[in-house]
């Protein structure tokens, strides 16, 4: 998914003509990582079905847990030593997600019930986060038969413009899909998949632009896509 609101003008750096890069993988028991990461997801995915339960539900039953056990890898990308986007990925996605789910349902209730509890109002979104738990095994590993699978991506809008990627020559998406498949490759994998809403045309054309492949499905009850991607197509 890639983020198309724009942010606060007071948070967008002004183009230069060079940049600093960094990508920072977030390593188990680096809190302060986990801080930033889960802020990224909510400033760039906070329009998810668990995202709306609030930060405290994404940093504890996501981030802290899938990192923490190595379920899930995640890198942050820095431009000036800015975070300008993530990147969270596994090559294990069967496991992350039955993870969550099952050895972990207790710690997922309680952040839940936490959640609803300092706002009632967030009960309205339970059915939406039920229907993407089922929607994943609706999927099956026959349907996809891909080992790895990008779980969440972003990047700020800024760094997205044709200004900042003709200054500096960064496309930080790129780049941070060039590491997860570095990764991916690393453990003898070839292909990755993600899913992405029907409606986020900026994502499935930039997915389109690098050759990926997409096939309908519905997903949470929304229309969406899998994409398949080759590996080799990000270098």
């Amino acid at each position: 998914m890639v983020r198309t609101e724009p942010v606060r003008a007071s948070a967008v750096p002004k183009a230069q003509e060079s940049a600093t890069f960094h990508i920072r993988r977030i390593a188990p028991g680096d809190e302060t990582g986990i801080d930033v990461t889960t802020q990224l997801h909510m400033d760039l995915l906070g329009f998810g079905p668990m995202a709306q339960f609030g930060p405290g539900v994404i940093r504890e039953t996501i981030y802290d847990t899938a990192i923490n056990e190595k379920l899930l890898e995640v890198a942050i990308a820095e431009v000036d030593g800015r975070p300008a986007g993530f990147i969270a990925y596994t090559i294990d996605p069967h496991r992350f997600h039955a993870s969550l789910i099952g050895s972990h349902r207790l710690k997922v209730i309680g952040s839940m019930a936490k959640a609803l509890l300092s706002r009632p109002a967030r009960l309205r979104h339970i059915p939406r986060a039920l229907k993407v738990v089922l929607s994943r095994d609706d999927l099956g590993e026959d349907a996809t038969p891909v080992g790895t699978e990008v779980v969440c991506f972003g990047v700020y809008p800024e760094y997205l413009t044709a200004e900042f990627i003709r200054k500096t020559k960064i496309r930080v998406g790129v780049k941070l899909l060039q590491h997860a498949a570095s990764y991916f490759r690393q453990h003898g994998f070839d292909t990755t998949r993600m899913i992405v809403d029907a409606d986020n045309t900026r994502a499935l054309l930039f997915y389109q632009s690098l050759g990926g492949e997409m096939t309908p499905c519905t997903f949470g009850g929304v229309p969406s896509y899998i994409v398949l991607m080759n590996l080799g197509d990000l270098f």
